[in-house]
């Protein structure tokens, strides 16, 4: 970290007032966490934006195989990982073969940086399992793991108070015999007679793999791999690409487990979903108070045609102006299939007052769009005009 932080300051250079574009830089480790903060010059004075210049150090600092996660941030309210996926699955080692896969797979995107799950930082550990037979001796795998427990971590038997607090008495094995692995083949365990018979007569103790949290969804095991796009990147083609070849071939090499994206993009469809739902509901007391002001089932559905004709005016004008469709863009949307609905409103309703007083159908037709045309076209411009902010 220190030599990409300081590569990533000579090739800066100076900025406009003649002062390194790097003015400082902080590295501080504690525990298993190393934290580094690189202060540049104001915004006044360099070319570079604080986006660019955090990936041109990420280039720098290049794989780093045995950290667990790293994160750059350049901004106070930066969202999450670019990609997030999730994967759940009742059995440990499916989930970690499942995330392997999707892991490789990310890394092979041209443009991805930054790939990581949450069971990578996975430790030995010992573990324990009862030989046959050790139920004679009126064992369980519990009753073993726990005299294990007692010996390396302890076992409490008193609390003593000092000064105002509680100091806990632990009895345990020795330091010298905790930090050596031979203790276990030479510690003994206690039967429920109280007998004492070697560790190794009734259980074996073997390595595996061990992992420092777990995490759950729906009550199965999860994991999460994560992923950085390039900014020239283009995400809904890798979206594409993983949805048509790698999802189909994933779900047959691993049909015990559940594969499903997270963050942005899991919310985005929790609101999509929730949007469409809330949608037709609004539509439908639209329909309904349009059916009692009527007095008719067929006009309240002629006057709600106009709905589509507003959502494809969103969607040519996001065209032209290059726009992607957003959240406050399904907002301009509700607002325009009000709008809509009320000029149809008013032109249906003209056509009524016009045969009520005699006036064939064509003729009522005709009047109508021409008297209410001024009123609807000021109507819809103006609606347009005031929703301009909310689409740019």
């Amino acid at each position: 970290v220190a030599r990409a932080a300081d590569s990533l300051k000579e090739k800066l250079g100076k900025a406009k007032n003649d002062e390194d574009y790097v003015r400082s830089i902080y590295i501080s480790a504690e525990d298993i966490q190393l934290t580094s903060y690189i202060t540049i010059v104001e915004a006044n004075y360099r070319t570079a934006s604080t986006k660019e210049i955090s990936e041109m150090f990420r280039d720098e600092l290049g794989e780093i195989p045995d950290a667990e996660e790293i994160t750059i941030g350049f901004t106070q309210n930066e969202g999450g990982p670019d990609l997030s996926f999730g994967i759940e699955s009742n059995n440990l080692e499916e989930l970690r073969l499942a995330t392997l896969d999707l892991q490789n797979y990310l890394k092979t995107i041209p443009g991805a940086f930054d790939v990581r799950n949450n069971l990578q930082s996975a430790t030995p550990e010992i573990r324990l399992s009862l030989k046959p037979g050790a139920e004679r001796f009126g064992l369980t795998l519990g009753e073993v793991s726990r005299q294990v427990r007692q010996a390396f971590y302890g076992q409490e038997v008193q609390r003593l108070p000092r000064d105002g607090e509680d100091v806990r008495v632990m009895v345990r094995y020795p330091l010298a015999a905790r930090e050596s692995l031979t203790t276990i083949e030479e510690m003994r365990v206690r039967t429920p007679d109280g007998t004492e018979v070697p560790l190794t007569a009734v259980a074996d103790a073997a390595f595996a793999p061990s992992f420092n949290r777990i995490e759950r969804r729906d009550r199965m095991r999860s994991a999460r791999i994560t992923a950085e796009l390039r900014e020239n990147v283009d995400r809904a083609q890798i979206m594409k690409d993983y949805n048509e070849s790698f999802l189909p071939e994933f779900r047959s090499r691993h049909p015990g487990v559940s594969l499903g994206q997270r963050g942005d993009a899991e919310e985005q469809a929790d609101f999509m979903g929730e949007f469409i739902s809330l949608y037709a509901v609004a539509l439908f007391a639209m329909y309904m108070l349009l059916a009692i002001a009527f007095s008719s089932y067929w006009q309240p559905a002629l006057i709600m045609t106009a709905i589509p004709f507003g959502y494809m005016g969103a969607a040519f004008g996001h065209a032209i102006f290059g726009l992607d469709f957003a959240l406050f863009s399904f907002f301009g949307v509700g607002a325009a299939a009000g709008v809509v609905i009320n000029d149809n409103l008013v032109l249906i309703d003209y056509v009524n007052r016009l045969r009520k007083q005699g006036e064939g159908a064509f003729s009522a037709l005709v009047k109508a769009g021409v008297g209410r045309f001024r009123p609807i076209m000021l109507t819809s411009f103006t609606t347009f005009i005031g929703l301009l902010p909310i689409m740019f």
